[in-house]
């Protein structure tokens, strides 16, 4: 009876094995299709990466082709013409840019294989569980490790698109760099064959235009602020002239004090130390020390009121002279200053760099000027140095043309 006992409790324990076992294996095959589908959305993920790749890999080359047709010019142009326009330094910064994309597309494309390697390990190991060798994929690839595949695939397909973005972005930016670089190489050129070819009409310059037209707004606002103190002047002589007519309003004391319109030789009478110490207190006298110290308020409020102009004035000038500056250093570095193979002590190349000259000239000029504060004409002195500079201009014009005809 025990033996029997005993046989059927076994038994039942076996089947109960038998049953959990079952239900194992069936739980083993569900992981296994959802691994499977994963799997091929990852491939599919990976093909449309490689595809991105390689898109970008063209337009890359394109793009390099581009600028270097840019960059080396015209092919059947002699190689004087080729040499006038140099863009290699303007294009440094975007051959610079252009390695990075190299760079970040080599990174890429290793992590592309690094995926593609665990792609096949996770292929043979699933192979191996579906052939029944169940210890071995249990042995290599238990449920933590495969979480942990699963999440390390899951980040790397994050990063690969955060860096598609980010190259996507670049790329754009590289575009319009080009654009603009391409944009200020034709105005060069344009300019470059002006001065080469002596054409009378001339191309505007934009950049010119933008700065004239601050310094004539900064003047119409001087010459605005300038009439408004001219017409409160006028209206304080004609009030002087007005109680000066009219002796009954004013009398002999307000006929003295002309309310803002005084001469030196006046305030010395005024405040002399016989007139004051003899000056009785009454209205008549408080009333002339009240307009005289109006009248001196207001001369010292006209005077800071110019001073202020005067100020202003000079900013503007520096402002022009610091853009001047500017544009000489870039004709230096863009190699249009300076002409090679001549020596400094030519005639020629002494006429050459006489519009440098002329430009030292004009800021030692400004600076004695502001500094010693001789009263000028500002919209006089700025005509006098905007025709200085045209003729400099023509004349290094006509230099020009006359190299390229020796």
């Amino acid at each position: 009876m025990t033996s029997s006992k005993r046989s059927e409790s076994d038994w039942q324990g076996l089947v109960n094995e038998f049953l959990i076992c079952k239900r194992k294996l069936e739980s083993k095959k569900d992981a296994l299709l959802i691994l499977s589908k994963e799997l091929d959305s990852c491939q599919q993920e990976r093909d449309q990466y490689k595809l991105m790749a390689n898109q970008l890999r063209e337009t890359h080359q394109s793009l390099k082709k581009k600028y270097r047709e840019l960059i080396d010019g015209d092919s059947s142009l002699p190689p004087e013409k080729r040499n006038q326009v140099n863009l290699g330094q303007l294009l440094m910064d975007s051959r610079e840019r252009n390695k990075k994309l190299a760079d970040e597309i080599k990174e890429l494309t290793q992590r592309l294989s690094e995926t593609q390697g665990d792609n096949k390990l996770l292929r043979m190991t699933i192979t191996k569980q579906r052939l029944g060798d169940d210890e071995v994929g249990v042995r290599h690839f238990p449920a933590h490790e495969r979480e942990d595949l699963v999440r390390q695939l899951e980040n790397a397909r994050e990063e690969l698109e955060h860096s598609l973005k980010t190259l996507s972005d670049e790329l754009q930016d590289v575009k319009a760099e080009r654009n603009v670089f391409k944009e200020k190489a034709e105005r060069l050129n344009l300019e470059l064959n002006h001065i080469l070819g002596g054409q009378e009409k001339r191309i505007i310059d934009v950049d010119a235009l933008c700065m004239e037209n601050k310094y004539l707004q900064e003047r119409f606002k001087q010459v605005q602020e300038e009439v408004s103190l001219l017409k409160s002047n006028i209206q304080k002589y004609k009030t002087a002239l007005d109680r000066r007519r009219n002796p009954e309003i004013g009398g002999k004391s307000n006929s003295r004090a002309l309310t803002g319109v005084l001469s030196p030789k006046q305030v010395q009478g005024l405040l002399s130390e016989d007139n004051g110490c003899s000056l009785p207190a009454t209205p008549q006298s408080i009333s002339d020390l009240k307009s005289l110290a109006t009248a001196l308020l207001e001369t010292i409020h006209e005077k800071n009121i110019i001073v202020q102009h005067q100020r202003q004035t000079n900013r503007i000038l520096g402002n022009r002279v610091a853009d001047l500056e500017r544009k000489l250093k870039t004709l230096e570095i863009s190699g249009f200053w300076s002409l090679p193979g001549e020596c400094f002590l030519n005639a020629d190349h002494i006429f050459f760099h006489f519009p440098f000259v002329t430009i030292v000239f004009f800021f030692w000029l400004v600076l004695i000027i502001y500094f010693t504060r001789i009263p000028i004409d500002y919209l006089f002195f700025c005509s006098f140095c905007q025709a200085l500079f045209k003729d400099q201009h023509r004349m290094f014009k006509h230099f020009i043309i006359n190299k390229q005809c020796s």
